[in-house]
């Protein structure tokens, strides 16, 4: 099969230190397509949409923003705290825009540590299904997150 001289841009882009220090793809070794496959699959089965995920985190973040640094209380006993970084970020699959360096500390009962994610990771589950590679520091497990979203009506 043809390699798609799209897909192999977005690829490279994804790789560590071209539009982020660690990259969006950790050790996955998975084309993207497949990995955007499978986490469909898995979001579908537990009954939400990327819409709705990126709905979700859109609101955790939004509230976290008023916490100014410090941990917000959210619904279900969740709390999340905003870190604003300087700069911003550019999509690897090459949408228009730029992307706040915001990570949104999110932690509560039954999650391990806390889940992290940023104003580009919901660009990047809303716009394109892709909720990152295995291994990647900001990688969001699909069933995990909705369970959490739906748990806690976010």
């Amino acid at each position: 099969m043809k390699e798609n001289p799209v897909m192999h841009k977005v690829y490279e882009n994804m790789k560590p230190g071209v539009l982020s220090l660690h990259g969006f793809l950790g050790d996955d070794k998975r084309d993207i397509e497949l990995i955007i496959d499978h986490d469909a699959a898995e979001l579908e089965s537990a009954g939400l949409s990327p819409a709705d995920v990126a709905d979700g985190l859109e609101k955790i973040r939004d509230r976290a923003l008023e916490g100014l640094g410090d941990y917000i209380s959210l619904a279900g006993d969740l709390s999340a705290k905003a870190d604003s970084i300087r700069g911003k970020l550019p999509c690897p699959f090459e949408h228009k825009g730029l992307f706040r360096k915001t990570v949104i500390s999110l932690r509560g009962p039954g999650i391990d540590g806390d889940i992290l994610f940023t104003d580009l990771g919901i660009h990047l589950i809303r716009e394109h299904g892709f909720f990152q590679g295995k291994g990647s520091p900001f990688r969001l497990e699909p069933v995990e997150i909705a369970e959490i979203l739906k748990k806690n009506d976010v």
